[in-house]
């Protein structure tokens, strides 16, 4: 079954083009758009496959709303930032992806569960407060560019929101252990890349159980700023620990669950609780052609 955004992407993201990519691949499949009332039931149906196609938005939209979640999702990138498939090594037009899946070849993806703020949930790219929630609310206000434009214009968001930061005090309690401080936001992932296109934690596996908390300390403002110039160089300056359960407790800032920003009562204290959830998504990879990884040896050898 074909899970599509048909207002996702410009190149080969229309219904027809999807679908003729996986009759290529030898692939029948019904095709169901997000934007109609009752797509969710839709994945309550037997399937063999289902194929998310859209932006990180309408993937994780999917995979929270998976019923069965032993049944492998495939991924056709098709948004801006693509931050799932970047961090899993999915990339191309639906075309070149179909006839590198395999059933069989898969890799478990962890959401992450959330308990404490409004109905407990999932998250599958990001749990953020502070910095990353506001850059969601006000990049809501303006009109959306296209492609590498709208990358850039959301990292050149975040320097300026940068300058004006003020110190927010953050609780986290990380597997026992607590870290305390002034920051500018606070970043709890499962996977490397996330926001515009910014790998805030490339050491983060998505399949090893744990989650990663990436802290903005406010004394290190300037720093961010020049990493955003270049992001993919080095690591970001950020305080970065890993662990099984993390505790967040904090005041006046709004938070964001993946895409979707919230604004929290000004003087009220905010506990979230996170973790893995223990049901993976099962999310085919890419096999290489031979082509490939003779091309991956030579680099290598050189």
């Amino acid at each position: 079954m074909v899970f599509h955004n048909p207002t996702a992407g410009a190149n080969g993201s229309e219904k027809e083009a999807i679908l003729s990519a996986l009759k290529l691949a030898g692939i029948q499949a019904g095709y169901f758009s997000v934007k109609k009332p009752d797509w969710e039931k839709a994945l309550g149906k037997s399937a063999d496959l289902i194929v998310a196609a859209g932006g990180d938005g309408t993937i994780g939209k999917i995979m929270r709303a998976m019923p069965d979640r032993s049944v492998p999702v495939a991924i056709l990138p098709l948004g801006t930032a693509n931050n799932v498939a970047r961090s899993l090594g999915i990339a191309g037009t639906p075309q070149e992806l179909v006839e590198t899946w395999k059933i069989e070849h898969t890799f478990p993806l962890n959401l992450g569960a959330i308990k404490g703020i409004d109905n407990d949930t999932f998250f599958l790219e990001s749990f953020g407060v502070g910095l990353f929630g506001e850059f969601l609310r006000q990049a809501d206000k303006g009109k959306k560019a296209e492609g590498a434009d709208n990358l850039r214009k959301g990292r050149e968001l975040l320097q300026r929101l940068l300058k004006d930061a003020k110190p927010i005090a953050l609780d986290l309690t990380i597997d026992g252990k607590a870290v305390r401080g002034e920051f500018v936001g606070v970043e709890i992932l499962n996977i490397p890349f996330t926001g515009p296109g910014l790998p805030l934690s490339p050491k983060a596996d998505a399949g090893d159980g744990k989650l990663d908390a990436v802290c903005f300390k406010y004394d290190q403002r300037k720093e961010l700023i020049e990493w955003l110039e270049a992001p993919h160089e080095a690591p970001p300056p950020a305080l970065i620990r890993q662990g099984e359960k993390i505790e967040l407790s904090w005041q006046k800032a709004p938070h964001r669950v993946d895409d979707k920003c919230f604004n929290t009562k000004a003087e009220a204290m905010h506990i979230a609780k996170l973790e893995c959830d223990a049901k993976p998504v099962h999310v085919i990879v890419p096999v290489k052609h031979p082509a490939q990884k003779r091309t991956e040896e030579r680099i290598k050898d050189e």
